[in-house]
């Protein structure tokens, strides 16, 4: 649904109810003056924390016959290890077990989840070898025992144990193996004991509750929902009427002359009402301006006379009401500038135009590379571990050779506040085109290419036919087909006739049906129809995309890549301009493996992750965050990056609500970095070398029950790349909450502001916190403005020291003061009760991330014309408490993504 398909009033409502949650004002009586200069403001009850935990939109698809991995979904307690098995063979799932040795008399304790209370068949599937050992399995919820010999003079699974009708409840269950003798023939492991290897544990439900508990669950969804749209129908029978001019009046005279009037010298920008021709109060931009000033309590200046609450939200919603008003009257959306794919998009397009079994050349930017899969939405679950690493600052990672010769184009950077989508910053160079047609022709004659590619047989092997006629025939329809998935448009005859002459040149040349086809197919590579995302426009005000350019910007958005063949079927038919079929394309793309690329493209730019590559803390001060592999210091922050990633993933692959990034009870961790969080000497202060791992770690959700971790603001990843070499950064941890988070970007500071120490222990020498110290910096009313909204943003984090530890005072003792206002009205005193803030005002977080996703959808930067749009989103949002899916559908829904805007004055 659209701005544009909903009336006036409707929308006028939902602003006001947008900002009367938002700043828990009371709505006033329809008796009540809605504008007095005595009104005395009501400070409502704190409202009750929602659960956001109970948000679920894609329940477990794999209840009823679940597959733990012994090496993921184990526990791993004592010796219990990872070790991968494919060079023993490829009977192994995964390719890896959990290993544990130990001697006799010894346990290997461990836990698997069992998600809901039934009645199951568990089947076991154990390794056997020369030097493993005979043990004795317990499972004390069921009281089960069974005696098992693991010898076998070849390494090889064992024979299935099947253990049938076992009632076991919901939760962590308890398994034992007790290590109780060994074969006569078996060897000693290490000369001291035996082996134990699990591949691992199926459980398989048998009761008849299993399809009633599901068909339950569904219906617990809809009738949330519905529970969920019910109240916000209700909360929308009183709204507050808009002020009269007179009244506009008498507030801009109250508050804002003394620096917005016509003869004042502090401002440019006049308030003042003198006719309706030339009032402030016709212009959209200043309406916007003077509305964001206020909601967020940036003006008046704290040092001036404020207005009530209720005062302020009434302007706020008038406001609201004008910019809605000159929106609908003015449907004029913005164009999206031509643009050529970046360096990521043109990976995952080539690799699936060419079904490749992975990728073209190294991309760091592509920060998670999993040992194997674990990213499957339409399971609706997301596993207890997985073995992932990093490939931005795993260097071995990045360097590691994928096709032999190919090498990708520069890095494409990101924009100021935005993403490094957008056309206005992917320049184009003579050296870049003339890199693509030698980058396609390097994919296609790499010597792994034939091995790697899906399509060898169907596209590039000559068919077995003997007359040349039907050879060429034959090419001219694979071209065809290709063309029409590589260009995302309807194809001409002229355009397949031009590539068919040259293949046909090329086979004259060479002799070679296969050579000639990867000639064909490295021209297609480099084609400006390939590499460009281009969409036609008219004279008119807007005009509705076609299907192609709907389906391009459909998968670009959700799988930075191109069309599959079911996405271009409804585009070649006409039928995805159907509003339906878009919906339901849009949910079927959700389910593919392909939207990772919303957490690798997406979320890693949106959190600035990009950042922890270049933080550099001090060496001296904190030296567990370096370790020395070989003849270099590798940093921490190639494991602190991926847990905020991992939690996106379960979001995204869950169906999750949104708030779980502001705050969750569960976190993916690898072992070292729990350690790094709860030890008051991470790594067991193990010395510098080799102190933590480079490479693959297993990271496994965690439940966490102390409010100051979980979510991304909190995290370590965030707070190491937001702080300085010698101590934390409360000013630019603020900007990034501000800017992440809040979506309220602050202007660049001026160039003439002096830096202040560099090192916290110089300021703490003179008795001041870094705090006081900040706010002595600060003399100008011009840089307290601004300072007055960033600073308690970083000052709330600041109990998490310049690596995302915890901390109670100062290393000098001093007291840390984290207490703050949000946008000057939502007071809190720690960083759980600035969470509670965000959690009891969602509409603060769920508008900052609804427009940086919308943003990142468009590829452009959001106007005023937007701001209908991103109000529908936001209701729509609200109303599902945050689901995931629900803003990826009305972004795909609304007017600017389906429409394409012209070239004006207004949005040059």
């Amino acid at each position: 649904m659209t701005a544009n398909s909903i009336t006036q009033p409707i929308i006028i409502g939902l602003l006001s109810l947008v900002f009367t949650i938002g700043f828990g004002h009371r709505q006033c009586r329809s008796d009540e003056p809605i504008f007095s200069g005595n009104t005395v403001s009501v400070q409502p009850s704190p409202p009750t924390r929602f659960d956001y935990h109970q948000i679920r939109g894609r329940q477990s698809q794999s209840s009823d016959s679940d597959l733990l991995e012994g090496e993921l979904d184990f526990a791993l307690v004592g010796t219990s290890r990872i070790q991968g098995m494919s060079s023993f063979g490829s009977q192994w799932s995964n390719n890896a077990h959990l290993l544990w040795d130990g001697s006799i008399g010894e346990s290997m304790n461990s836990s698997f989840e069992v998600e809901s209370r039934g009645v199951y068949d568990i089947s076991i599937q154990l390794t056997q070898a020369g030097d493993y050992g005979i043990f004795r399995m317990n499972l004390p919820q069921s009281s089960i025992t069974q005696e098992i010999d693991l010898y076998d003079p070849r390494v090889r699974l064992a024979p299935l144990l099947v253990l049938k009708d076992l009632t076991l409840d919901a939760g962590s269950q308890s398994i034992e193996f007790t290590l109780i003798g060994a074969h006569p023939q078996a060897r000693k492991f290490q000369n001291r004991g035996y082996l134990l290897g699990l591949d691992y544990l199926k459980l398989t439900r048998k009761d008849q509750e299993a399809t009633e508990q599901k068909s339950a669950i569904r219906k617990a969804d809809v009738s949330e929902t519905q529970n969920l749209n019910g109240a916000t129908a209700a909360e929308l029978s009183s709204l507050s009427k808009p002020l009269s001019e007179q009244q506009i009046s008498a507030f801009t005279s109250k508050f804002c002359n003394d620096c917005h009037s016509a003869g004042s010298t502090e401002s440019d920008l006049v308030l003042m009402i003198s006719s309706k021709d030339e009032s402030w109060y016709s212009n959209p931009d200043v309406i916007r301006k003077v509305r964001d000033e206020l909601s967020d309590h940036s003006m008046p200046p704290t040092d001036s006379l404020q207005p009530t609450d209720e005062q302020r939200q009434s302007m706020v919603s008038t406001l609201n009401r004008a910019l809605i008003q000159y929106i609908n009257a003015n449907h004029k959306p913005a164009p999206s500038v031509m643009r050529r794919m970046t360096r990521y998009e043109y990976n995952n397009a080539v690799r699936d135009l060419l079904k490749l079994r992975g990728d073209l050349y190294p991309l760091p930017e592509k920060t998670l590379r999993a040992s194997s899969p674990y990213f499957q939405p339409a399971t609706g679950r997301t596993p207890r571990s997985i073995l992932v690493g990093n490939r931005t600052l795993g260097k071995n990672q990045v360097e590691r050779q994928i096709l032999t010769g190919v090498s990708p184009f520069a890095i494409d950077l990101q924009a100021e506040g935005g993403f490094n989508n957008r056309g206005d910053n992917l320049g184009v160079s003579p050296i870049f085109l003339e890199s693509l047609i030698n980058l396609g022709r390097s994919i296609v004659h790499s010597p792994e290419f034939d091995g790697y590619c899906g399509l060898t047989e169907s596209l590039f092997t000559s068919p077995d036919l003997q007359g040349d006629d039907q050879i060429m025939e034959v090419a001219f329809h694979r071209i065809a087909a290709l063309l029409e998935q590589a260009f995302r448009s309807r194809i001409g005859d002229s355009t397949v006739k031009r590539y068919h002459k040259y293949f046909e040149s090329r086979l004259a040349e060479t002799h070679s049906f296969k050579t000639s086809m990867k000639d064909t197919v490295a021209a297609i590579l480099a084609s400006p129809r390939f590499v460009y995302l281009v969409e036609t426009t008219s004279t008119d005000q807007s005009q509705l995309l076609s299907g192609y350019e709907i389906a391009t910007r459909l998968a670009m958005f959700l799988w930075s890549s191109i069309p599959d063949e079911e996405l271009l079927k409804a585009a070649r038919n006409g039928s995805l301009m159907n509003p339906s079929v878009l919906d339901s394309q849009t949910q079927r793309m959700l389910t593919d493996p392909k939207c990772h690329a919303l957490t690798q493209n997406f979320a890693r730019q949106w959190l600035r992750l990009d950042q922890l590559i270049t933080a550099v803390p001090d060496f001296e001060r904190f030296p567990q965050y370096y370790s020395r592999i070989g003849c270099e210091q590798w940093k921490f922050g190639l494991q602190m990056m991926i847990e905020p990633l991992l939690l996106f993933d379960s979001i995204v692959v869950e169906d999750r609500s949104i708030m779980l990034l502001i705050d969750s009870n569960y976190s993916y961790r690898s072992d070292e970095l729990q350690s790094w969080y709860t030890q008051a000497l991470p790594f067991n202060n193990r010395d510098n070398r080799n102190r933590f791992n480079t490479n693959t770690q297993r990271y496994t959700k965690r439940k966490l029950t102390d409010r100051r971790e979980g979510g991304v603001i909190t995290s370590a990843a965030t707070m190491t790349m937001t702080s300085s070499p010698l101590r934390t950064n409360p000013i630019t941890r603020g900007a990034w909450v501000a800017t992440v988070i809040l979506n309220r970007p602050p202007p660049p500071p001026p160039d003439t502001v002096p830096p202040i120490e560099a090192d916290d222990r110089q300021i703490e020498s003179s008795g001041l916190t870094l705090r006081q110290r900040l706010t002595q910096h600060q003399q100008s009313s011009e840089c307290a403005a601004c300072h007055s909204q960033i600073d308690p943003l970083g000052f709330a984090l600041e109990n998490y020291d310049a690596v995302g530890r915890w901390r109670q005072t100062y290393a000098s003792g001093l007291e840390i003061d984290s207490s703050g206002k949000l946008f000057g009205k939502l007071k809190f005193s720690s960083v759980v009760e600035f969470k509670d803030a965000l959690l009891q005002h969602p509409e603060l977080f769920t508008r900052a991330f609804s427009e940086h996703l919308l943003s990142y959808a468009l590829g452009r930067q959001l106007t005023l014309a937007d701001e209908g749009a991103v109000d529908t989103i936001l209701q729509k949002s609200l109303s599902t408490r945050g689901q995931f899916t629900t803003i990826i559908r009305e972004i795909v829904q609304s007017r600017p993504f389906r429409y394409q805007g012209h070239e004006s004055e207004e949005t040059k």
